[in-house]
Parts: structure tokens; sequence; C-alpha cells
């Protein structure tokens, strides 16, 4: 006699209840919400999370960011224009742990990149008239001599000095500026909170700046590099906890007599714009290094880029000139999917596969 047979139907609705329950935890729509802080956007992107609990990450992350706008901008009120007011006379300041923290790491940067990153110079950010939040800058550009003073008064984040809370420079011409680490030091804090209230998965894009959680829908994240001749670069690939940060003359720039761009990024050495350079990438784990990395490689230009590539280590990290010539690692060149040929300008230097090489 033939074994009977399995005539059990489980419900419709409990079935589709089950895998509801079954593929819950990664079903859950996407949260995304656009926060307005640190001067620009914010924009983070929860997957694999329910609402709730997203929206709730999000809202601590706002607090947080504002907190740190409160903190550290350059040039509205904060306890960094306090700061600078004390250097100006001469005085000592109580400074909040997170200015005592982008001091400490940005006296570590200046060596690493051989002083083109330095904070200590939000005078000559002011006199290029960048401390503003609308672009292009329409003011006059500061006169020769003007630059060749400010030149002379060797104004640097290491003139300054920490005793417990209180900060002091012995340069009066020292103004602190974080615009070039402020969306990595940022971004940074607000992945470490993301993780702390159990977010798994998250893209938080600030400006053209993106640090990466986990994966989205199961596979790597993917993100544009805008191309500054307009339109899309290329498109990168992003792993858990990597961060991908540009320069460039994008949208904060003053026209140059040439008709050109003068980006906002400035060559200490010289107290002028970057010159030569239209865009540079870094994708590095370490996202406050990847920030002061692009702003050193935009800085420093072309004849730079190899040394300090090689000096910071930076596995994956390419440059755009502003007569379309590339510079490329090895290790970017296998990140990135370019959707436009640029000029080679030199074989791809090989620092190795990886994005950060110990």
């Amino acid at each position: 006699m033939p074994p009977a047979a399995n005539t059990y139907k489980p419900h419709k609705a409990l079935l589709l209840a089950v895998l509801l329950v079954l593929g819950g935890c990664w079903r859950q729509p996407p949260v995304v919400e656009t926060l307005h802080v640190l001067g620009g956007e914010t924009v983070i992107e929860i997957r694999g999370m329910p609402a709730e609990a997203a929206q709730s990450a999000i809202a601590d992350s706002s607090r947080h960011l504002h907190q740190l706008e409160r903190e550290w901008h350059a040039w509205e009120p904060s306890d960094l224009t306090r700061l600078n007011a004390a250097f100006a006379k001469g005085e000592t300041a109580r400074a909040p742990a997170s200015v005592l923290q982008l001091i400490e790491r940005s006296r570590q940067l200046h060596g690493l990149t051989t002083g083109l990153y330095d904070p200590g110079v939000g005078g000559l950010v002011d006199l290029w008239g960048f401390h503003t939040s609308t672009f292009p800058v329409t003011t006059p550009a500061p006169s020769s001599v003007q630059v060749a003073a400010w030149r002379a008064s060797g104004a640097s984040v290491m003139d300054i000095g920490i005793t417990g809370d209180r900060v002091a420079s012995r340069n009066p011409a020292v103004a602190l500026d974080f615009a070039a680490i402020a969306e990595g030091a940022s971004a940074q804090q607000v992945s470490r909170l993301l993780r702390g209230k159990g977010v798994r998965h998250a893209l938080i894009t600030m400006g053209g700046d993106v640090v990466a959680l986990g994966d989205g829908d199961g596979r790597p994240w993917q993100v544009d590099l805008m191309d500054p001749f307009g339109g899309v670069l290329g498109n990168v690939e992003l792993r858990d906890g990597e961060g991908f940060f540009t320069s460039g003359i994008y949208n904060k720039f003053r026209r140059a007599p040439n008709g050109g761009r003068w980006g906002n990024v400035l060559n200490p050495r010289t107290g002028m714009p970057a010159l030569g350079t239209a865009a540079v990438a870094v994708l590095h784990s370490d996202p406050v290094l990847a920030d002061a990395a692009s702003t050193a490689l935009m800085a420093g230009g072309p004849a730079s880029f190899a040394a300090l590539v090689s000096r910071m280590k930076l596995g994956c990290a390419l440059l755009l000139t502003e007569e379309n010539e590339l510079m490329i690692t090895t290790g970017m060149q296998a990140r990135i999917t370019v959707l436009r040929n640029p000029v080679p300008l030199g074989e791809p230097l090989d620092l190795g596969p990886d994005c950060d090489p110990r």
C-alpha cells in the first residue's frame, strides 16, 4: 500500500507572515534623511533596520552634528571663533574636547603632509573671501601685498600649545579653520554613533564625501565621483568602514583673472589657491586621513602627487589636472569605473592592492 500523501497546505496568510519574519530584518525599506548642518547638506541613508529605530539614530546624529557646528564653525559665533579671538589678543582660552582632538590630530597630519594641510591658515581663508556659504565668491581678491604679509606672519597650527583643556598660540596671526577635515571627522563620529545604535548598513554623505557602513542590499555601496568638467567622472565601490573624499574646483570657488576657477583649497606655502589640479579623490578606512589627504594632494598639485601618496601610504588615490590628465594609483584603478577617458599622466603608481597599506 503506498504511503499516504502529505495533504497539509499552509494557509496563505500564515506563509506570508513567515516570509516577512524571515526577510524582515533586511527587507525594511531604506530610511533617508537630509540634514542641513556644517555649511552644507548631510544625507544619511540607513538600510535593514525598522524605520522608527533608524529615524531615532538619525535624530541623534543630527543633534551631534549641530553640536559640532556650534563648536567648529570658522566664522559664525562658535567655540572656535572664541578661540581665534583669544589667539589674536595673546590670551589662552578653554576649548571643548572635540576641538582639542582636532588640534592634536592636525598637528600629526601637518607633518605627514609636509605642511600642505594646515588648519592654522584661517586668516588666509578669510583674506580670500572663502569664509562664506555663498558661491562663487565675488568680492575682490586679495592683493599680492596682502598675501605676502600673511605669508610673512608664518601662521600655523604648529604654533598652538595645549595645557589641559586650555589652548594658546605663540603667534597672534593664527586662526583655526578645520574645514579641510571637518567632514571626515564628523562623518567618523556619526558612523561610530550609528554603530552604537545598532545600525549595520548606512551611507553618510557630506557634500561630495562619503563614509559607508556595511553594504547596500548585499553588495558594496556604489557612489559617483563627480567630474569637475561636468557630469560624472566615474563610479566607486565602497566597503564597510571605508571613506571616499574629494577636493576640486566644483562649487566653492572664485573666478580667476583668466576666467578659470580658483578653488577654496589654498596652498599654505604660497598663500594662493591650488593651481593645476581640477579634482582629487582618496579612498581610505580613516575618514580624517582621507579628508586631509585630498586637501594636501589638491594643494600640492601634480608635481607632489607621487611623493605624497607614497609618504601618506595612500593605496587608492587619483588626481585630475586642469588639462584633463589623470594620475592614479593601481589600487584606485581597481576600485573605480571611469566613464570617460582622461589622458594618462604617467603609469599608475603601484602601492599595492590595498587602499590603506600598512
